[in-house]
Parts: structure tokens; sequence; C-alpha cells
């Protein structure tokens, strides 16, 4: 129970968040403008207090290892979008790099 409340709470201040922009637009007074304003910061820091706070997601799941890009993959991507690493005018030997690199990196998470 606790994470949908957390979860609901998340989502209500991020509508205040996200209507602030227009509260701010049709804002009439100085006044309005200031309680705008104060609000949205109060959302924002409320927001990122419980985000910090907030009990970590259980749910006696084991965490899923997201399998890395297949060499074949990235030799795909390679050939149907040449322009991912034709502008920069690199030799393909640093765009090789660049691609095992991430192929770690992701392999790694």
């Amino acid at each position: 129970m606790p994470h949908r409340f957390a979860d609901s709470v998340a989502v209500l201040l991020g509508v205040v968040l996200a209507a602030t922009p227009l509260a701010l637009w049709i804002a009439w007074t100085p006044a309005v403008l200031a309680v705008v304003v104060a609000a949205a910061l109060a959302s924002a820091s409320l927001l990122v207090l419980l985000h910090e706070l907030a009990p970590p997601q259980a749910g006696g799941q084991p965490q899923v290892e997201r399998p890395g890009l297949p060499e074949e993959f990235v030799e795909e991507i390679h050939r149907l979008f040449p322009l991912t690493y034709h502008h920069s005018g690199a030799p393909a030997a640093r765009y090789r790099r660049a691609m095992d690199k991430l192929s770690r990196m992701i392999r790694a998470r």
C-alpha cells in the first residue's frame, strides 16, 4: 500500500508541475504569479523528497538481466542507418571501437 500511495502522490505532484506553465501564463497579478511559483517549487521539492525517501520497490521478483545487443543487430543497424556514423567522417575502425564499447556497456547491465 505505501508504494501505491507514493505513486499517487508523485502523479499528483507531476500534474501540478505540468500545469505550472499554463498557470504562469494566465497569472493576472503579481500575487497570483508568486503563488504559482511557490506551488511549483513546493511540488518539485516534495517530488524530489518523495523519491529520496520512498521505500525501495519490493515485489519478490528477481532483477531481470537484459541481454546485450547481438553483433548481427549492430551490423544491421550499421547497414540500415549509415548516417549514424558518417556525419563525423570518422574511419570505420573508430566506429567499430565505439560499437564494441557500447556492446560491452549494455552487456554489463
